[in-house]
């Protein structure tokens, strides 16, 4: 079913994000609520040198999010802390459109195990900036800076976090199809939570270095902040580092993982991964509908040779 582009705009497409990221849409006798969880280990936001009134920055942030939602729900909104989460929570007796059209966007779905990314995201008549709004709505809600985010030469990432149902493995992919295919913006690696990578059922983490993601930031302002602190320390440190784009399939190593008795996990695992082995996050990719290759010419090295 093809979405018109009309039900989406940059306000509906941050709280697109943040719901897919956390989110739920509760409708119980004529009551409709749309609940965002932010998780309190998201709010750890680090520079170099940098440091926050964490607390204050939290508070800020969340009240320009409560007033922007305010417009687009025009629901009564209040903040609840719900211990390791602090959770908006938009309450309305009234069917309105907004309403009808989170529904439609998130295909009836009501929960975060459940949501994907909105079919119409893809579509190229869509703006830059209302696509660019969505990551930012997901970052905000599940997205960490911090300095432990470093790679191994000491290169600064941001995280974006999906937690593992069984109904949600394709989401890093579509959110890394979203970045890389629609926002240029590149992705270095995908660590799943798959038992072959050493990290059952643990969050997914889908890693984008600092100065890349600068393109998308966040909406929080500490959380710039520091990204936009560590994005400058890359480039001092890497002046000449430009990031590659995941070219969706890598030349083959040795280093094949062992197997692993939860390979087989019907009630864990996505049926396109279910009883197979992956050695490498892109043979998982793959598995669930990745559609990039080595581009002719600029990545003939990590092609690999095998037919589909």
């Amino acid at each position: 079913m093809k979405f018109s582009t009309d039900y989406i705009d940059a306000d509906v497409a941050y709280l697109l994000g943040c719901l897919v990221a956390r989110g739920e849409l509760i409708s119980e006798k004529g009551v409709r609520k749309a609940i965002i969880h932010f998780p309190k280990g998201s709010f750890i936001a680090e520079g170099e040198g940098l440091r926050f009134d964490t607390e204050k920055e939290i508070r800020l942030g969340i009240e320009k999010i409560r007033e922007r939602l305010l417009e687009l729900l025009a629901a009564d909104i209040k903040t609840q802390d719900m211990g390791d989460n602090l959770s908006l929570i938009a309450t309305s007796t009234r069917n309105t459109i907004a309403w009808r059209n989170l529904n439609m966007l998130l295909g009836g779905k009501t929960g975060y195990p459940f949501f994907s990314v909105p079919p119409v995201l893809f579509d190229p008549d869509v703006p830059y900036e209302v696509k660019s709004e969505f990551i930012r709505g997901f970052a905000d809600v599940a997205g960490n800076v911090r300095l432990a985010n470093r790679d191994q030469i000491g290169r600064h990432r941001v995280r974006l976090d999906v937690l593992n149902y069984a109904t949600n493995w394709e989401l890093p992919v579509q959110l890394c199809t979203l970045l890389q295919e629609h926002l240029e913006v590149p992705v270095s690696v995908i660590t799943y939570g798959h038992p072959n990578l050493g990290r059952e059922w643990r969050e997914h983490q889908i890693n984008i270095y600092c100065d890349d993601f600068t393109k998308v930031g966040f909406y929080f302002d500490f959380k710039q902040a520091a990204l936009e602190n560590l994005s400058k320390a890359n480039y001092a440190r890497f002046p000449n580092y430009k990031t590659k784009f995941c070219p969706g399939r890598r030349r083959r190593t040795k280093a094949y993982k062992p197997d692993h008795p939860l390979e087989s996990c019907s009630e864990r695992l996505d049926p396109r991964l279910n009883g197979k082995h992956f050695n490498w996050y892109w043979e998982i990719c793959k598995a669930l509908g990745c559609q990039r290759k080595p581009v002719p010419g600029e990545q003939l090295e990590l092609i690999i040779e095998e037919s589909d």
